[in-house]
């Protein structure tokens, strides 16, 4: 078997996109972006073995100090987003158990303690391969859209409330607009007062040069939707993505002026029409916060009964150094209750009180 872990300049990592079905989560360049916005090495794991190939992208990180780590430890995570491992045939759970077997033993030799994968819903992994070498977490569902069905079909599966609103909007005046990048920055300035409306986490807060970055990165792929109220202001706007016949519901906002009248709800309808004028087989709303059932999944569910299951994968690759660090981790936060942690938090040594799950 050859095994490697190669950076984004390695020609392995493009030539095995090269061959197989991906997402724009899995490109290099992305992944390098999302390393300067996480503060992580971008790197892929790639392995080869006879006619059957794997390549998981990820971020390394070291790991806290305050933990007082003997040496040069890390551990590693995918980027944001649904950039889980590739494996080729998909199907090979035979293929997938010795590729996480030699994953484990690699990154452990070069002192990666875990990994944490968020999976891909439409690029699903055998479980049974899964299972035997980590813990397989399902948090809840996504929603995604058929583009095969007809505009009306797609008009008369719209949750009933949906249905009025977007007719309200476009009677009232509002348009949709795609790719009027003239109004770029007005979804930057947007989508931070929306992540402050709702008090995001630092994480979200994404700098102006990630915004423009992404754009470069991603070139064609990404697309900006406005939505223009009558009076010609960005009402609300979102960037989603059109790579290999997956449309990707990624980042959006609306302004506070707005809400009342949710025009977002005209960014779904737009991103449907668009995507499947230009031929692609399926749009990918996400889920919500987390994968959990809250009113973000519920609004998307709004739009489609199609759900997928969304799951987290987490290996532990060195048993030693890991309860090193949990003992470390315990010893520093022991007088705090631990009601202030969340049990779903992977690693649990990285979480701090009052930290949400590493799920989204």
């Amino acid at each position: 078997m050859k095994v490697d872990l190669i950076d984004p300049r390695d020609a392995r990592w493009e030539q095995f996109l090269a061959e197989i079905h991906h997402d724009f989560y899995h490109l290099p360049s992305y992944v390098s972006l999302a390393a300067k916005h996480e503060s992580g090495s971008p790197i892929a794991f790639y392995a080869e073995d006879r006619d059957a190939m794997f390549l998981a992208p990820l971020l390394v990180k070291r790991i806290p100090a305050y933990l007082s780590p003997p040496g040069s430890w890390f551990d590693a995570t995918t980027p944001y987003g649904y950039p889980a491992p590739l494996l080729w045939p998909p199907g090979d759970d035979q293929a997938l158990e010795r590729f996480l077997q030699v994953f484990r033993e690699t990154c452990a030799e070069h002192g990666i303690v875990t990994a944490f994968f968020r999976l891909h819903p439409l690029m699903t992994l055998p479980q049974s391969a899964l299972v035997k070498q980590g813990a397989l977490v399902r948090h809840g569902q996504t929603v995604y859209i058929d583009l095969s069905i007809t505009h009306e079909d797609f008009w008369a599966q719209l949750d009933r409330t949906h249905r009025k609103d977007i007719r309200k909007l476009m009677k009232s005046g509002y348009e949709a607009h795609i790719d009027d990048w003239n109004h770029y920055q007005d979804f930057i300035d947007i989508y931070r007062e929306t992540m402050k409306r709702l008090s995001a986490t630092e994480f979200y807060s994404f700098s102006k040069g990630y915004f423009n970055e992404l754009r470069s990165v991603l070139g064609d792929n990404l697309h900006l939707c406005t939505i223009l109220s009558p009076e010609q202001e960005v009402a609300a706007a979102g960037l989603f993505t059109t790579f290999n016949g997956i449309a990707q519901y990624h980042l959006s906002g609306t302004a506070d002026k707005y809400i009342k009248e949710s025009p977002s709800k005209m960014i779904c309808e737009a991103i449907y029409a668009f995507s499947k004028n230009a031929g692609n087989k399926v749009f990918h709303l996400g889920g919500g916060l987390g994968g959990n059932n809250d009113s973000l999944f519920k609004f998307k569910a709004g739009f489609s009964s199609l759900l997928l299951d969304f799951y987290t994968y987490r290996m532990v690759l060195d048993e030693g150094k890991h309860a090193m660090l949990i003992k470390f981790w315990r010893q520093k936060y022991a007088p705090v209750a631990d009601s202030a942690f969340g049990p779903d938090f992977f690693p649990s040594y990285r979480q701090l009180p009052h930290t949400a799950a590493e799920a989204a």
